[in-house]
């Protein structure tokens, strides 16, 4: 589709499970197909497991008990090695496509983490403890109330979007910076923070895009005073939404910002692809009179800002072109 890249379509783990891939990861499979041969199979690895806890996670015909109980088993196989337990109760619970493929699967994902090299292996165990540590921390406050609940306060919203997404923005930066010694031009820490927010950036996007949907669900990422009202009445969560929704814009910028100082091609791209979409995606909510769900960018926006991450990534002077269509600094 993009042709400035010539690719090796190396398999991440087998052709099976680059096709699941595919199937699970929407628009997050463009970025990885894209990435170069030495840390391609590591991000894609450590997707698919992040992907396979999440369906866990969601598997609400599953007492909460018991889906913690099996996200604790599959972190600690990741951890240490062995078995990730039990996982038919929620194989059974899956309709048939590829989450279920992907949970059948998992014993043999991670046995592939055992086989990563000692450094790619640590930061994988790393990035999915944390990711586990979201995922369960959902479950405890969202399930054991019959009414709607909210996070409560900006420091809960933060430490959610950090364990879920923002540490995979540390997790891809110290994955890159073990590859390329001369990976960006900002050092290390300020490379690290910068990746931090893009990650958090591009989860608030979803908690802002999702919001209404999420409101009827009985759940609020956003720190409302009162939820259930809310729930009924989506227009007082307004000044609260659009908040988040500022924030939201400002950890892309950081994502901008760290899209700008790393040096592979590649890399720019697949950085370059999801910020893009994340500011998109902004810009429409930034169009509706009130809140409201169904907002997303379609596929055909995605494949023409594929072809924009693509020219800006191998054109650096292009840059401020880009910024200044979606009111990005710099």
């Amino acid at each position: 589709m993009v042709p400035f890249f010539p690719l090796k379509t190396t398999p991440i783990v087998s052709p099976e499970l680059f096709a699941l891939l595919k199937n699970v990861s929407r628009s997050f499979y463009l970025s990885v197909r894209f990435l170069p041969e030495q840390i391609r199979q590591t991000v894609g690895l450590a997707y698919l497991l992040a992907r396979g806890s999440d369906t866990i996670a969601d598997t609400n015909r599953l007492d909460p008990g018991k889906r913690l109980e099996v996200l604790a088993n599959l972190s600690r196989s990741i951890a240490k090695g062995g078995d990730p337990g039990d996982l038919s109760a929620c194989i059974n619970a899956q309709a048939d496509g590829p989450e279920k493929l992907l949970l059948e699967r998992l014993p043999l994902l991670c046995e592939k983490v055992r086989e990563l090299r000692e450094s790619h292996r640590a930061l994988v165990q790393e990035v999915i403890a944390k990711i586990i540590r979201g995922q369960s921390l959902d479950i405890e406050r969202f399930e054991s109330q019959l009414e709607a609940q909210a996070l409560p306060d900006d420091a809960a919203v933060e430490e959610y979007t950090y364990l879920v997404a923002g540490c995979v923005g540390e997790f891809w930066t110290k994955l890159c910076l073990l590859e390329w010694p001369r990976y960006s031009s900002l050092e290390q820490e300020e490379l690290l923070s910068r990746a931090t927010k893009f990650g958090q950036g591009l989860q608030l996007v979803n908690i802002v895009r999702d919001f209404p949907s999420d409101l009827q669900a009985g759940r609020s990422y956003l720190p409302l005073p009162n939820p259930e009202k809310a729930k009924n009445d989506p227009a007082l969560a307004e000044p609260e939404w659009d908040r988040w929704r500022l924030r939201a814009h400002q950890y892309l910028q950081s994502g901008w910002e760290h899209f700008r100082a790393i040096r592979p091609p590649r890399v720019r791209f697949a950085c370059a692809l999801p910020v893009l979409i994340g500011f998109r995606t902004l810009e429409l909510l930034d169009r509706e009179p009130q809140i409201r769900p169904g907002v997303k960018v379609s596929r055909g926006e995605v494949r023409w800002l594929i072809l924009v991450a693509a020219v800006v990534a191998i054109f650096p002077f292009l840059e401020p072109v880009i910024a200044r269509k979606w009111r990005i600094r710099g």
